[in-house]
């Protein structure tokens, strides 16, 4: 429960959506508590009036029965809507917040986790968070409320003993009895909300692969694994299922039994005229009118389970630690961007082999730099702690004189700009992602950039030019295209005082290499570039 306290503090900010909501909730449930128990002593009234010959004002009561039916009515749909939009705030609220924190771990602390898990995590485990209000919380205190109301009517019409008799089976029934529930389907829960999880993940991962599986004949094997797994994750819900629906059967139960005790010490009453008729009537249905509110707590209990388990999850991923700290308190960003490694080494963790050892690497300012060797030989790791994706375990990387761990990662990393060697491509067109990275570049920028990265003439021949949807990952575009399209966006990046460019010739023959290569060093002007690769880059220049 410690990190269910850790989501209530989170939405604090929400609290008075959340009573607003909870007030409507309580309003509504009342005027039908109302409704019921009013429209019952009426017609008994009405009957014994009748049978005695006597006259009664029913225009009081008729008006009540039409008021709250009203209120009812309109409480229902008002309810709908507030609380739909206050969950639908919370679960917003919560991405938003979660998404903030991952920005703040990212890409480092994030490294172990494959990009299905984080969605997965980002989307599903979210969305489980609808039942912590909508069918938790507020259904909860609806309910201890109405049972607490309707039990201090019973006491105040001066049946102390059905007051005692009703608290006990409605604790047993309605409180109780879905505690057991969350008892009995924890075990099931918790195997759903894992499995559920892992499905998701390895669904997105084996459509990102489709091709490749297609094309190595592994996809029937993938997809017999995606099938084992949903039949373990509908066998659970069907035990978790199963259980809630032995839940709502004891709350019918419990209900039946508070009819017959209502009956019983009603009619003792009733014989030593304690009560008379019509009280009676209001008793049994405000009584039968309370368990409706606790109807929705069996069902939610089945689902508490999975949703503690998500919870944990999203805990689990906000507690990770970054790998870089922010400074205490940050310098300014030099004027000189002369860019320096000295001595730098770092081993990562679980091995035994540096993955760089007293590296010395100097980027003049304004000039350019060349990093050429194997794969493995530490160039990623290297562009990682330039960029303070990690820090060097020793030695010490200089922007313009000043550590780098000394300016504000933000200052950082706005001042360059870095081409991965496996860029993400948004599920948008061509245009909004190289917006993305400059929001007021026109169209005519945009132009330049794709000229400069070789991809011009390419777009040109596109039926939608830049506003061509290029699919998820780039699927629509060529592996060359998406890497010139990456290096379109770094080129783009007019605020940043160094260009680098990992892997940036990846995949495209000599000439393309060359020719991006020459766009690259006509459009950077005065920046520093960095270009890593594994075989021996064109000349820039």
């Amino acid at each position: 429960m410690r990190d269910l306290m850790r989501l209530v503090r989170l939405w604090r900010g929400s609290l008075p959506l959340l009573l607003g909501a909870l007030a409507i909730s309580l309003l509504t449930t009342f005027a039908n508590l109302a409704l019921m128990a009013t429209a019952g002593w009426f017609v008994t009234a009405m009957a014994v009036a009748g049978a005695a010959g006597v006259t009664m004002n029913y225009f009081t009561p008729s008006a009540i029965i039409r008021f709250v039916a009203i209120v009812r009515t309109g409480g229902r749909w008002l309810d709908r809507v507030v609380s739909h939009e206050a969950t639908f705030a919370l679960l917003a609220s919560t991405r938003v917040a979660l998404f903030s924190r991952l920005a703040e771990i990212a890409p480092g602390g994030l490294a172990d986790l494959r990009s299905g898990e984080v969605a997965a995590r980002l989307k599903l485990d979210i969305d489980r968070l609808e039942i912590v209000f909508l069918r938790l919380v507020a259904p909860a205190v609806v309910a201890v409320v109405v049972g607490a109301v309707v039990i201090g009517a019973v006491a105040w019409l001066g049946l102390t003993l059905l007051a005692w008799v009703l608290t006990a089976i409605l604790v047993a029934g309605g409180l109780i009895g879905p505690a057991l529930v969350v008892r009995a389907t924890r075990n099931a829960a918790d195997r759903e909300a894992v499995l559920a999880a892992t499905l998701r993940r390895r669904t997105t991962e084996h459509l990102d692969g489709l091709a490749t599986l297609l094309v190595t004949g592994d996809d029937r094997r993938r997809i017999d694994a995606l099938d084992e797994l949903l039949a373990r994750r509908i066998e659970a819900e069907r035990t978790i299922a199963t259980r809630s629906a032995l839940g709502a059967i004891g709350l019918g139960a419990a209900s039946d039994v508070a009819v017959i005790a209502v009956l019983a010490v009603g009619a003792t009453a009733l014989g030593s005229a304690a009560i008379n008729g019509p009280d009676l009537t209001l008793i049994l249905l405000l009584v039968l009118a309370s368990f409706e509110a606790f109807a929705p707590l069996p069902v939610a209990a089945a689902g508490l389970g999975a949703t503690l388990v998500s919870l944990g999850r999203l805990f689990a991923l906000w507690d990770r630690a970054p790998l870089v700290d922010e400074p205490a308190q940050p310098v300014p960003v030099p004027q000189a961007y002369d860019l320096v490694a000295d001595k730098v080494s770092l081993t990562y963790p679980v091995r035994t082999t540096p993955a760089l050892r007293a590296v010395d690497v100097v980027l003049p300012q304004g000039g350019e730099r060349r990093l050429d060797g194997p794969s493995g030989s530490g160039k990623s790791t290297l562009i990682d702690l330039l960029v303070r994706v990690r820090d060097p375990d020793a030695g010490e990387i200089r922007l313009g004189g000043v550590p780098i761990r000394r300016l504000a990662l933000a200052d950082l990393r706005a001042v360059i700009a870095l081409v991965p060697q496996q860029p993400h491509i948004f599920a948008a067109t061509i245009a909004d992602n190289l917006r993305a990275f400059a929001p007021a570049a026109s169209d005519a920028d945009l132009w330049a950039a794709l000229d400069g990265a070789g991809l011009k003439q390419a777009v040109a021949r596109m039926p939608e030019q830049l506003g061509t949807y290029v699919g998820e990952g780039g699927a629509r575009l060529s592996g060359g295209e998406v890497r010139r399209l990456a290096i379109a966006r770094g080129l783009l990046r007019s605020d940043a005082r160094i260009l680098i460019l990992d892997e940036p010739t990846e995949g495209l023959d000599e000439a393309t290499a060359a020719e991006v290569m020459q766009g690259v060093e006509r459009l950077r002007g005065a920046r520093s570039l960095l270009v890593v690769s594994h075989r021996l880059v064109p000349a820039a220049g």
